[in-house]
């Protein structure tokens, strides 16, 4: 089945102009302003008009500090033009340590301005701010602090105690690049925050290398009193924030879904993303416009967009409701592999949401791996992170995330260079060929997808039954039966989930066959609990029913606010010290969970079979996961609907 798109797809798809495209964005998206992303969002809109998809659009969000998108607070607008870092000796001799006309990672994103005539300090030397008790408000007053922390772990608390502005030297854990210079595009009060926004401290950060912050601590070390001048030439207002979509369009009214983000400094992360969906788009045009494939039932849409941000926005304000069958990220794949620290991996959707298009999604990456069994890659389980939110459970599409690892990442070693436009090629294939085959699915395609969630379902609950076996001595056995229980039913739940590809006036004739698929594989989860059960010598147990759990067994929360919440809408008053959820697995489990029919105890045991590392956790262990200083799980969910998040 997929060989024969494949075969179409080889010679339509090429790596180097996948490449070229990303290359071209990566040259105005490598300055991180607002009015960059303005223009990169001009040129991607016309590669997709070139590549003749219609409906082409850019759509804009308020960039405006204040404006919420579920739970998360658009940024402020920013744009800057010089901006340097000059170290001045006691001799008055001077040293540019950073210059954003030849590295723009050099200046944190939404650094405010300085005065015209720049800012002139004392540098101080403070190795991690984070920890109050190695510096004081009297020492940092009125001074230029160099650190090697993460300028957003620090920003707060330095420029509360009167720092004038921040030079760092950071650089991500496993980088070992002594010469990249990293990118700070996190820049809100709130450690855990992202963007400025209308209520965040205006300041400013210079990022030098490793190599530089070794000299500039030694020259400290040795006790020169040097003096920093910054200049910064920035605004920072409210703006718009753009989007790019467009369409192939199919026969019928639902969506298939390509999304990863534009607007941000690497080639890698993300220039290289946008240019294999450009790609995509474009052969897929020629192949349905050459007759060579015929018109989906489906239309092929494509969005590039802000992170997060704009994808919510899109969520609430464009997507056609109930229209998106399916979709698929792609975000930082394809990293060469010199600077590559991981296989490709596909990340796929969480268990709450698991649907046929896992099992859809590997068997199309073995067919096009095939033919080059030296390119790694690997399956992973959902991982939090980026645009796949859209698979939470208020938004609703099930969406796996191809991505890679590299040294590259957030760092100006992100530069075209570090793409491999051979891995960009393998990748757009694959891509083609899941939106297509989902966009032109049937009723005959919809068994074969059937078919292969099943046999997925099967080999997961197979290994899970070894897994629980070998480990069963470090474990409880009802522990172990529960956890296969549980894959069982969510794998059964996956193969029922291709009926949805199909009017309700045709799922009768495929009704029966998906069924006894889905009976197949829950049957294989009662074989695999029998023999763990043997195993133990204790051959009639079966999964025990869950313990009371007191007041979570009345609670039936349903969440309120769609998308991973962030407290961006909260004051930091309000939230009582609790820290940002905005990347936690945990929560995002759980939420998806909470549909008002089930109980708090049902969700948080299901999110917790869903994350389980070795043992399932309690309810209040879990809740801890999620914040450290939470009571209880009760405690957690009475805050959560204390503002607004969650009803019962």
């Amino acid at each position: 089945m997929f060989r024969d798109l494949l075969d179409l797809l080889v010679p339509e798809i090429e790596g180097t102009r996948a490449w070229d495209n990303a290359a071209a964005i990566h040259a105005l998206d490598r300055n991180f302003t607002f009015s960059s992303f303005h223009a990169s969002a001009r040129l991607s809109a016309d590669l997709l008009r070139g590549a003749g998809l219609t409906d082409v659009e850019i759509l804009e969000a308020p960039a405006d500090g204040r404006t919420l998108f579920g739970d998360w607070m658009m940024p402020l607008s920013w744009d800057v033009g010089e901006a340097t870092f000059d170290v001045i000796a006691p001799d008055g001799s001077v040293e540019r340590l950073a210059d954003r006309s030849e590295i723009p990672a050099c200046l944190a994103m939404w650094s405010a301005p300085t005065p015209p005539e720049g800012l002139e300090a004392d540098i101080i030397w403070i190795e991690n701010p984070v920890d109050r008790e190695t510096w004081s408000r009297d020492a940092v007053r009125g001074n230029i602090v160099f650190t090697s922390a993460h300028p957003h772990s620090v920003k707060a608390a330095l420029l509360q105690a009167g720092a004038v502005g921040i030079v760092s030297d950071f650089q991500s854990p496993g980088a070992d690049l002594p010469d990249a210079v990293s990118w700070i595009n996190a820049w809100s009060d709130d450690p855990g925050g992202w963007a400025l926004t209308a209520r965040d401290a205006r300041g400013w950060s210079f990022q030098i290398s490793p190599r530089q912050g070794e000299r500039l601590r030694g020259r400290l070390r040795a006790g020169e009193k040097l003096r920093g001048r910054a200049v910064v030439r920035a605004t920072i207002e409210a703006g718009t924030l753009p989007a790019v979509t467009g369409v192939i369009p199919g026969s019928g009214r639902e969506e298939v879904l390509l999304l990863g983000h534009q607007f941000e400094q690497g080639m890698w992360d993300n220039a290289g993303g946008v240019g294999i969906m450009i790609e995509v788009a474009r052969a897929l045009q020629s192949l349905i416009s050459a007759g060579k494939l015929p018109v989906p039932r489906r239309s092929i849409r494509f969005l590039f967009m802000s992170e997060c941000y704009s994808t919510l926005h899109w969520v609430e304000t464009a997507r056609r409701a109930n229209r998106t069958a399916a979709g698929v990220c792609i975000d930082a794949p394809c990293a060469v592999p010199e600077y590559a620290t991981k296989p490709l991996e596909f990340s796929l959707n969480p268990l709450s949401q698991m649907t046929y298009v896992d099992a859809l999604i590997l068997a199309v990456a073995r067919e096009g791996m095939a033919d080059n069994p030296l390119y790694a890659w690997r399956e992973i389980p959902f991982a939090m992170g980026t645009d796949n939110m859209i698979a939470d459970s208020s938004i609703g599409i099930p969406c796996p995330w191809i991505g890679s690892h590299s040294r590259t990442w957030h760092n100006s070693a992100d530069v075209p260079e570090a793409l491999d436009a051979g891995g960009q090629e393998l990748v757009a294939r694959i891509a083609a060929a899941y939106a297509y085959l989902i966009a032109a699915a049937d009723g005959n395609l919809v068994l074969d997808f059937a078919h292969f969630a099943a046999a997925r379902g099967k080999a997961v609950l197979a290994e899970a039954g070894l897994r629980e076996l070998e480990a069963r001595s470090e474990r409880d056995l009802d522990d172990s039966l529960g956890q296969v229980a549980y894959l069982a039913e969510r794998h059964a739940e996956a193969v029922g989930s291709v009926l949805k590809l199909l009017p309700s006036n045709q799922r009768a004739g495929v009704r029966a066959q998906v069924r006894a698929l889905q009976r197949d594989v829950k049957r294989l989860g009662r074989d695999e609990i029998a023999a763990l059960a043997r195993r133990a010598g204790r051959p009639s147990r079966t999964p025990a029913s869950p313990d009371p759990h007191g007041p979570l067994d009345t609670i039936c929360p349903r969440r309120i606010v769609p998308g991973t919440l962030t407290f961006d809408s909260l004051e930091p008053a309000e939230r009582e010290g609790r820290p940002s959820p905005r990347w936690s697995a945990e929560l995002f489990a759980l939420l998806s969970w909470c549909d008002g029919r089930r109980s708090l105890a049902e969700a948080s045991a299901l999110a917790a079979r869903e994350l389980r590392r070795g043992r399932t956790l309690s309810p209040d262990e879990f809740a801890r996961g999620i914040d450290p200083s939470a009571s209880s799980m009760v405690d957690y969910f009475e805050f959560l609907r204390q503002h607004n998040y969650v009803t019962w």
